[in-house]
């Protein structure tokens, strides 16, 4: 039977580190939040390097030799369906074409691209729409996949 190990090198920082040394096991653990720290500031900077190709490419997948990039995030447009719903009814929207723009599902979800449809053809209905679209800041996230081999 093997002894169980009393000391840890410590990833990333390298550090060894006596277990039964419990001030040694502090000072490790708050190197380790340090160097946490230290590299989420680093992705944030890589994924904002990734996002600003991403938009200068015109394409949120990107693919280089051996890897691909999708970027997700920006922004994500929120609809008050019932009161686009309603609106729409009382703007003299019939209903049949009321329900084509705000699918009733066991909740409302407005269908973007008859919302848009509806208010460039009639300006009431699209005062009623753009009072219940609200526009929401998605933060950006990167995902990289390697491919072939590594």
């Amino acid at each position: 039977m093997s002894e169980i190990s009393t000391e840890l090198v410590v990833p990333g920082v390298g550090q060894l580190v006596s277990l039964d040394e419990p001030r040694e096991v502090a000072l490790a653990i708050d190197a380790i939040r340090d160097l946490e720290f230290q590299l989420r500031a680093a992705k944030q900077d890589l994924t904002r390097a990734l996002v600003h190709a991403s938009q200068q490419e015109g394409s949120k997948t990107l693919r280089y030799e051996g890897v691909e990039v999708v970027v997700k995030g920006g922004s994500a447009t929120h609809y008050d369906a019932a009161e686009i719903y309603t609106g729409l009814i009382d703007a003299g929207m019939s209903a049949e074409r009321a329900g084509e723009i705000v699918k009733h599902t066991v909740t409302q979800k407005v269908d973007a691209s008859q919302a848009k449809r509806a208010a460039s053809a009639n300006p009431e209905y699209a005062a009623v729409i753009y009072a219940h679209t609200t526009t929401i800041d998605v933060p950006h996230s990167v995902s990289v996949s390697r491919k072939g081999s590594s």
